[in-house]
């Protein structure tokens, strides 16, 4: 009997999706379902963006495009997030992805040997873990503590938890699933330690603009950080376009080049006329993002009863 590849056996899954088909198979029935099993958003993507993908398949933008993304978006990405974290980013730092997730697997494959360690946050997105152990690294949690404002890291664990074998570490400020958003301090201190241990880091930044108030930073923007972060970026979330399956990484130009060529062997090219609609959700109209915001607030602010 054939045998299936030894490394399916550390392969994880997002449970979510699985609770996604029974909620969707539920609905079919002609039930109510309230949807809180999965990071998708049930406000439909804003018109002009829809608008401007149809634009782009009526002009003919169907067939295949740059591996690392048409420049106009290049060009887009690299200008809004450097302006929003206070970096300068050229083109040439950023790669289109089908989403967010790519990141996280490429960045692994760009830097990480069978072998070595990852630090990773748990509880966190499940697919860190996954991905690290699938491609034959060791996954090696790091934890949060409760404080009167909310959860820490814990900085002493993750320490202690960097051996010689250690090679990056995944940071998702404005966490995923407890919603932790690291102090200046925290941060600091994260930096410190990859600079200390010469660790690549992998800043995890879905959430960056999904805030109902202040501002949001960015470890890259820290002193010696640039160099040696990669930058996880989706539209999944600000712009409620999670089924367009768009996103980039901003990293290092030799970390870029290597994720490039990682896009070509995997998917060719991220969809042409979808990188259109995120050229116009970045420079395009930015009330419906807002709006969005204030029907999330109001659901918030309902179901904890402020």
């Amino acid at each position: 009997m054939q045998q299936l590849a030894n490394r399916l056996e550390r392969l994880g899954t997002e449970t979510a999706f699985s609770v996604a088909q029974a909620a969707a198979a539920w609905k079919a029935q002609g039930n109510r379902v309230y949807p809180f099993h999965l990071g998708d958003i049930n406000i439909p993507t804003a018109p002009h963006i829809i608008e401007a993908m149809n634009r782009a398949i009526a002009d003919g933008y169907t067939g295949y495009c740059p591996g690392p993304g048409i420049p106009q978006l290049r060009e887009a990405l690299a200008e809004d997030l450097g302006s929003r974290r206070g970096i300068e980013f050229s083109p040439d730092n950023v790669v289109v992805m089908t989403g967010g997730k790519p990141v996280i697997t490429k960045f692994l494959q760009a830097v990480m040997n069978p072998g070595q360690e990852v630090l990773y946050p748990n509880p966190g997105f499940p697919i860190y873990e996954s991905q690290i152990e699938y491609l034959g690294g060791t996954a090696v949690p790091y934890r949060y503590l409760p404080t009167s404002e909310g959860f820490a890291i814990d900085l002493d664990q993750v320490r202690a938890s960097i051996t010689p074998n250690t090679v990056a570490i995944i940071y998702n400020d404005l966490q995923n699933p407890i919603s932790a958003e690291s102090t200046a301090a925290e941060r600091e201190a994260v930096a410190q330690l990859a600079l200390e241990h010469d660790l690549w880091v992998l800043s995890d930044e879905a959430y960056f603009e999904t805030r109902y108030e202040g501002v949001s930073s960015s470890i890259a923007s820290l002193p010696g950080m640039a160099e040696r972060t990669v930058i996880l970026y989706t539209f999944s979330k600000k712009f409620a376009m999670t089924g367009s399956r768009l996103g980039c990484a901003v990293a290092p130009p030799e970390i870029a080049k290597v994720l490039s060529t990682l896009n070509t062997n995997d998917e060719s090219c991220t969809t042409h006329y979808v990188q259109w609609g995120g050229i116009e959700a970045l420079r395009g109209p930015q009330e419906p993002v807002q709006q969005m915001l204030d029907v999330l607030r109001e659901r918030r602010d309902a179901a904890c009863g402020l």
